[in-house]
């Protein structure tokens, strides 16, 4: 993949999950499939953030298309979790979760479908900031 098709792939995704946090999606929405090239993106979170987005998307309404992609999403994720505690990490602190852009995507998608209570709605904008940074920064890098 030749670099400005990249760039226009990061734009199109950042401008995906920025429209999206704006406006809720259509549950109609779906997954994306793994690309054959990876763009790597690193959101930082809270441990106990990923922990519970991890959880929270357990909850979400699949088709059965999207499974193996709710897998691999669910899968980082945990290996994230995982990894931190054994690294000692503790709930309150900060990690970043290293995912392909798709996988950022897929995360974003899982989320916008989810059911939360309003007291959650701070915490779910800080995740998806986390997500929008993530894709920011990856754009800035293929810039330079």
């Amino acid at each position: 993949m030749n670099q400005t098709l990249k760039s226009f792939a990061l734009a199109l995704i950042a401008g995906i999950i920025a429209v999206g946090s704006v406006a809720a999606q259509q549950p109609s929405s779906s997954l994306a499939p793994a690309p054959t090239q990876s763009i790597m993106i690193k959101p930082k979170m809270k441990l106990i953030d990923v922990k519970n987005v991890s959880q929270f998307i357990q909850g979400v309404d699949l088709r059965g298309t999207e499974v193996d992609a709710y897998l691999d999403t669910r899968k980082v994720l945990t290996e994230a979790v995982d990894a931190a505690t054994k690294g000692g990490k503790k709930d309150e602190d900060q990690i970043a979760v290293e995912m392909r852009l798709d996988q950022g995507q897929n995360l974003f998608t899982l989320m916008q479908r989810g059911q939360l209570k309003g007291a959650e709605a701070e915490k779910w904008r800080e995740i998806v900031q986390s997500l929008q940074d993530a894709v920011k920064a990856a754009q800035d890098s293929m810039k330079k």
